[in-house]
């Protein structure tokens, strides 16, 4: 299913006691986002990560600018944030 963000659309100088209505139509365009959902697990796979942070970058690069998007695993390791479609993501987790 398709996801649509709101274009902007501005109205003049209206008077509130001039008693006309004023008519402005409306639309969106699609956002171009997705869900990236997954579990935090340890490096062989064989665990589950609890409660870390979670960090994503839309990038395919090591970069040293802050991350794009920061969300947190629940107990059970998983996580889930709305990122851009169509690029490179660098995603790293953090925990205690």
């Amino acid at each position: 299913m398709a996801n649509y963000k709101p274009k902007a659309v501005t109205v003049g100088k209206a008077s509130a006691i001039s008693g006309t209505a004023v008519y402005k139509n409306i639309s969106t365009s699609t956002w171009g986002l997705f869900l990236l959902k997954g579990t935090a697990v340890s490096p062989g796979g064989n665990s589950v990560l609890p409660s870390g942070g979670v960090q994503v970058w839309e990038s395919g690069t090591l970069t040293t600018s802050p991350a794009n998007h920061t969300t947190f695993s629940d107990v059970n390791g998983k996580y889930g944030v709305t990122c851009k479609a169509n690029i490179g993501l660098t995603i790293k987790f953090y925990s205690k």
